[in-house]
């Protein structure tokens, strides 16, 4: 028996001395239990010494028991590290690697895909150069690579924001190694999780993966970013895509959707040097900008939204159950008691018992009410970016759903002041919701033009989208 250090201690200035083990010239106990995959034998050594793990993982930067089997594709004696010493997944060895990059270099994607399944957080695990899994994966050629990618975004939605050294997304490692496919599967992705805003990140030269594209003359994927992203980002030359690609242009059709596209950008300096926007005033003055601020509003606001839309559907003293166009006998002209309730009018079904002032007082009132909610929701949705144009269009709907149940329930001899309160109410209403639309819609214009340097610029202002 001779003596010989365990091969995954590794000295470091603050680390312990080396543990010292007597094993055959061969191979050492945990070496073998690797090799054969042998569970068993591992944990045999871990009962003659518990703190096994805990020692061979110390090393800031340690070639641990998982880092060897993933390299060698010991899913078993992989699995149990993984389950025994959680931590150890996510360390990188001397060279910069984790577990499952190594699993990845070495084409053993069911080690990968059952590390991601008991962490999906192991994805984000940045590497040498800052490369991801995701990253990796994304360069690669194959279908086993692409079905990968998808699995990798599907488990873990946050990891299409880690970025390398370079600042590079995983779209921009796609694009530079012309993996023309795993372009089609992020590009896919993004776009069905409403994540297109990663398109006009920029790596360290200021290039978006338009500019990349563009450098590359990769066509197909310049006709497919065109429309969801800004063509008009400027790269840290100063030049957009459309400057790039005119340089060695081959396809008159791309040059001119560039052009249509382009439009005058300003910097993030000049943007906020210059003067608010309107609905950046109005936000300002009601301080929708504020999460706090703006989810009271909105949950206030729909509350009596809800209370006043319920109060028209039943209206107090309810509708009329039978139709009679004639008073008693007994009586020649209609009478209301105390309440405005008409008792002897003449009526008709499913119109409203309630008459008179009681009934012009209830509708003012009520329509008053729904229609300050309805216009402090439209004020809150300023800040919600492009999804706003939804909730407008909801609002104006429910509102001219408001305004028919009204004119359908009221009484025959009240409608004419009924349809004046109504067409007063409409416009109004209509006038407010399109004020705040076109505030919004400038302010989208505004901040369509703004060139951020790496996130989109509602992300770096902190809004939701």
């Amino acid at each position: 028996m001779d003596q010989f250090r365990h091969p995954y201690f590794h000295r470091s200035p603050t680390s312990k001395p080396p543990l010292i083990l007597q094993f055959p010239k061969t191979m050492d106990p945990l070496r073998q239990a690797i090799e054969n995959d042998d569970v068993d034998a591992l944990h045999r050594l871990i009962v003659e010494d518990r703190n096994l793990l805990e020692r061979v993982s110390e090393d800031p930067f340690p070639n641990t028991p998982l880092h060897d089997a993933a390299t060698h594709g010991k899913i078993q004696v992989a699995m149990e590290v993984a389950i025994l010493k959680p931590s150890v997944a996510r360390k990188l060895n001397p060279e910069g690697y984790s577990p499952m990059h190594l699993a990845l270099q070495n084409g053993h994607y069911q080690i990968v895909r059952a590390l991601m399944t008991l962490d999906p957080e192991l994805i984000r695990v940045r590497g040498r150069r800052g490369i991801t899994p995701l990253h990796h994966v994304a360069a690669k050629v194959g279908d086993n690579e692409l079905e990968l990618l998808a699995e990798f975004l599907s488990t873990c939605r946050l990891s299409i924001e880690d970025l390398t050294s370079q600042c590079e997304t995983a779209v921009h490692v796609a694009v530079k190694k012309h993996n023309f496919e795993a372009f089609k599967v992020l590009f896919g992705w993004l776009v069905r999780v409403h994540l297109t805003r990663i398109l006009d990140w920029k790596d360290q030269d200021g290039n978006t993966v338009l500019h990349i594209a563009a450098i590359e003359g990769q066509l197909e994927i310049i006709k497919l970013l065109i429309g969801y992203m800004n063509v008009n980002a400027k790269n840290f030359n100063d030049r957009t895509a459309l400057d790039i690609f005119q340089g060695n242009a081959t396809d008159e059709d791309v040059v001119k959707r560039l052009r249509r596209k382009s439009i005058c950008t300003l910097s993030l300096s000049q943007y906020f040097g210059n003067e608010l926007t309107v609905s950046e005033k109005y936000a300002y003055a009601w301080g929708i900008e504020d999460e706090a601020t703006r989810d009271i509003i909105l949950v206030v606001a729909t509350l009596i939204a809800t209370a006043t839309y319920q109060a028209v559907l039943s209206p107090p003293g309810g509708y009329w159950q039978d139709s009679s166009s004639n008073p008693p006998a007994n009586s020649s002209v209609a009478t209301a008691n105390s309440s405005g309730i008409a008792v002897e009018k003449p009526h008709q079904a499913g119109t409203a018992i309630l008459s008179g002032l009681v009934l012009y007082m209830f509708v003012f009132v009520n329509t008053m009410a729904f229609f300050f909610s309805v216009a402090s929701i439209g004020v809150a949705a300023l800040s919600l970016g492009p999804m706003a144009v939804i909730v407008y269009i909801s609002l104006f709907i429910l509102s001219v759903a408001y305004g028919l149940i009204l004119l359908v329930e009221l009484p025959k001899s009240d409608r004419v002041i009924g349809f004046i309160l109504m067409e007063f109410f409409s416009v109004l209403l209509n006038v407010t919701l399109m004020f705040l639309y076109r505030m919004w819609q400038k302010r989208i214009r505004v901040e369509s033009r703004v060139d951020a340097t790496r996130k989109s610029f509602s992300h770096i202002l902190g809004s939701k989208e």
